[in-house]
């Protein structure tokens, strides 16, 4: 498969290798929490750029029920 339209669950399950989620850090009276994401893909999709992603979200925003997600 090289030209994936959509990510599955199933396509991301095989690109992930691990999530490792480390304990939170409050300072300056905001939580963070590190999140290390390691992939077994990677170079075989395109990240998007922040721009990109702003985009979507605001786009996800207006139009809520169009990205819904079936149970």
């Amino acid at each position: 498969m090289t030209d994936i339209k959509e990510l599955t669950p199933i396509i991301v399950n095989k690109l992930i290798e691990r999530i490792e989620v480390h304990n939170n850090d409050k300072t300056s009276g905001h939580c963070y929490v590190k999140v290390d994401v390691y992939f077994t893909g990677v170079g075989m999709i395109s990240i998007p750029s922040e721009e990109e992603l702003l985009a979507m979200m605001e786009d996800i925003r207006k139009n809520p029920e169009e990205y819904r997600l079936a149970a």
